[in-house]
């Protein structure tokens, strides 16, 4: 899919939620904080080969959820398509590069940025 820590950051945010607490602990640390194993073994109290097998597991089961679920498939393909319309629209239509901009920003996640005024400017 992606380098490992990125896939790690998508599955974690997609179903980090179904983890145990301990387990999103020792991702977090690893992926997010960027601690070493040793380091994390000596937070949790646990050898680093325990810690090596938790996040092994861990990023396993993640990538069984989104083999089942397709959660970050589905958003993939759904950002992949508003940018399709986003070019035709750019394209066929003359659509503002403002309501094009603001429609990039809710691709991308800035929702508080494509929040505007203006209907943007729309002509054939």
């Amino acid at each position: 899919m992606f380098d490992k820590t990125i896939e790690a950051h998508l599955l974690y945010d997609y179903y980090g939620a179904l983890l145990t607490p301990r387990q999103r602990k020792t991702v977090e640390l690893r992926f997010f904080e960027d601690w070493s194993l040793a380091e994390i073994a000596e937070e949790l109290g646990i050898s680093r080969q325990a810690v090596h097998d938790v996040v092994r597991r861990t990023l396993a089961q993640l990538t069984g959820y989104e083999e089942r679920l397709g959660f970050l498939a589905a958003a993939a393909d759904r950002r992949k398509r508003i940018l399709e319309v986003a070019e035709r629209l750019r394209s066929e239509y003359a659509v503002g590069e403002d309501l094009l901009g603001r429609l990039q920003a809710i691709v991308e996640g800035n929702e508080t940025d494509a929040q505007g005024g203006g209907a943007g400017c729309l002509t054939r």
